[in-house]
């Protein structure tokens, strides 16, 4: 990236992705990457059900398509890899009986709603949506 050119910044409110249907849950992963890849500065808000994407062992057990042999996990690690900071929301945290200690060690931190709203608020960032 050159160094005359801004720093594209991405928020992306994840709170459709439901384990419950995982063809669902991989799509919010790969576009965070695949900016990432592009140099965005990318951070990804999990609200909801979607927060269980980030409990340690529920997304390692889900296939976004049958029988592809790639499980969301994986897709979350590329996206953790490429540098996209993840955040789970304190409010679904409680409502999905989630403990802390049962999130994923390369999880940002916990921010909800007004932490993702700054964002979007913001002018610097772009926001997205799954």
């Amino acid at each position: 990236m050159s160094s005359d050119r801004p720093t594209e910044q991405l928020a992306i409110l994840v709170w459709a992705a439901d384990p419950s249907r995982p063809e669902l849950c991989a799509t919010p992963f790969y576009f965070a990457a695949a900016a990432a890849a592009m140099d965005v500065n990318v951070e990804m808000y999990f609200t909801a059900r979607s927060v269980e994407l980030l409990r340690e062992g529920t997304a390692e057990s889900l296939e976004a398509a049958r029988n592809r042999g790639k499980s969301v996990a994986e897709f979350r690690e590329e996206a953790l890899a490429m540098g996209v900071r993840m955040f789970a929301c304190p409010t679904a945290l409680i409502s999905h009986d989630i403990p802390a200690g049962e999130l994923i060690p390369r999880l940002a931190g916990q921010a909800g709603a007004a932490a993702y709203l700054g964002r979007a608020l913001d002018p610097a960032w772009r926001t997205l949506g799954f």
